[in-house]
């Protein structure tokens, strides 16, 4: 498991966190990758949200829901969440791309659900309320 390709922003890849201490993930499981491609700071580390079957108890701003069959790589019968207070930052050798029918394949949400998920960040990380929040927002989707 690991990649050999800079992954961009909104790419859903495979990340296993076995190696992490509970009550952090310590599984494989998908994550948004959040990194921009342009990331050069920290060469082969990556910003990542993890993808959850385990609905959240009550859902709140900080958790994305994607509905059954949004995407062929998410579950198609139960809904999925992208849980930004889990949010964290991998080295490239823990992330591998998605299989999908015994083949790997280009796994990316759309813009404007990279848009949501990157709003829940920002509630998870208590800046809901920066007032350019749009702006800034909008301004990194590349």
């Amino acid at each position: 498991m690991a990649i050999n390709f800079v992954p961009d922003a909104g790419d859903v890849l495979m990340c296993d966190f076995t190696g992490f201490v509970a009550p952090e993930m310590t599984k494989i499981r998908r994550v948004v990758i959040l990194s921009p491609r342009s990331r050069r700071n920290f060469p082969g580390t990556y910003l990542v949200l993890p993808i959850s079957k385990t609905p959240p108890s009550p859902p709140r701003p900080h958790h994305c829901e994607f509905k059954p069959g949004s995407y062929h790589f998410f579950d198609p019968i139960e809904t999925v969440w992208a849980k930004a207070d889990m949010v964290t930052c991998v080295a490239a050798h823990r992330l591998d791309r998605v299989k999908f029918r015994g083949r790997y394949s280009r796994a990316q949400i759309g813009r404007e659900d990279l848009l949501r998920v990157r709003k829940a960040l920002l509630y998870a990380l208590g800046m809901e309320r920066w007032q350019q929040t749009e702006v800034i927002i909008k301004g990194t989707l590349r």
